[in-house]
């Protein structure tokens, strides 16, 4: 098991953090209900971390919901713990990351440019086959271009080429018949310039959360979670639990669980630098294929993450200590004292 880095003294107190969040709370924010009506478990796991960040690890945080503004809102600070993972314009997944580097200011997660291939989830797909590791057949098709089938045989399942929390994707974006996921596809490329199609591959998925210790990346226990959609793929709401169908399990030291994560960890390797990161794969009577990874993805008490670092024994608080003093190493340098606030 990984040893868990630890906030050293010097580090707490001149660590100035500038908290990121769609719904950051501020100081006097109620505590939200466990699944809003409207954007489900996100607003209840950004209240978390900021919490964690503030209560449970006494650091000096200001919160902030506003990209706009952004870089100003950087002035004071030395560190932004941004968990902006989605915003309303196109590859906004990058642009905190991109600001931060550009004003010199440490940022949690990882470079811009490591950002953006996860958020591509065809490169990042390219990038597991050079690597050797299966994934799904697929095609991407673009603005203007011609609807023809994909050459492989379906299932198939639409999808936004970019972005994260299956935004874009709903009980209709699985069919069996290529011809019936037209109007889908259609639909995507004039929201989001591009569709990727792929075939449905296995019956539910395997998460595989990474931490970075002394020695490079290290997977917790995986998770399997299955889903009641049609093909078992999960929808936008059910991720954010505005509606029910998700079920999360967690297997052991079941032998097909082996070459998954030794794919993880080798896609881990070569994907580096970040502060913490989750592969994604599917898994049926064909073996297992890589589906995607993510370089933000929730690491609140509910969510999958944090439930697979429990069953070794890390805390929540644990966690976000163990990925913050991460983020500080690559950036400051192992032991190094925090800047000055800008």
């Amino acid at each position: 098991m990984i040893a868990l880095k630890r906030l050293d003294d010097r580090r707490r107190a001149t660590l100035r953090i500038l908290y990121l969040a769609p719904h950051a709370p501020s100081p006097d924010t109620p505590k939200p209900p466990a699944i809003h009506p409207d954007y489900g478990v996100q607003p209840a796991y950004q209240y978390e971390i900021c919490d964690v960040l503030t209560n449970g690890l006494g650091l000096d945080v200001v919160s902030s919901s506003d990209l706009n503004a952004v870089p100003q809102a950087f002035e004071g600070r030395n560190y932004v713990f941004s968990l902006y993972n989605i915003a309303p314009f196109p590859n906004s997944e990058v642009y905190v990351a991109a600001l931060a580097a550009r004003a010199g200011i440490a940022c949690m997660g990882a470079p811009a440019n490591i950002r953006a291939l996860a958020e591509d989830k065809w490169l990042s797909k390219l990038a597991a086959q050079a690597l050797g590791i299966p994934t799904p057949a697929g095609k991407v098709y673009g603005p203007g271009a011609p609807v023809h089938e994909p050459g492989f045989d379906g299932p198939y399942v639409a999808k936004p080429r970019f972005g994260a929390a299956s935004t874009g994707i709903d009980a209709e974006s699985a069919q069996a018949d290529f011809g019936a996921l037209a109007a889908r596809i259609a639909q995507l490329r004039a929201t989001t310039d591009e569709c990727l199609v792929e075939q449905v591959f296995g019956e539910f998925d395997v998460t595989v959360p990474i931490l970075v210790g002394e020695d490079g990346p290290v997977a917790l226990p995986p998770a399997t979670q299955t889903c009641d959609s049609p093909y078992g793929l999960f929808t936008h709401r059910q991720k954010r639990k505005l509606e029910p169908g998700l079920t999360r399990e967690f297997p052991g030291d079941e032998p097909w669980l082996e070459p998954i994560i030794e794919d993880a960890l080798r896609f881990a390797r070569a994907v580096e630098p970040y502060d913490y990161l989750r592969c994604d794969f599917r898994f049926g009577p064909a073996g297992h294929a890589f589906l995607e990874f993510n370089l933000a993805c929730s690491i609140g008490s509910a969510m999958a993450f944090a439930q697979c670092a429990a069953r070794v024994g890390v805390s929540s608080e644990a966690l976000v200590e163990h990925i913050l003093v991460t983020s500080l190493d690559r950036q400051w340098g192992q032991g190094a004292s925090a800047p000055s606030p800008r």
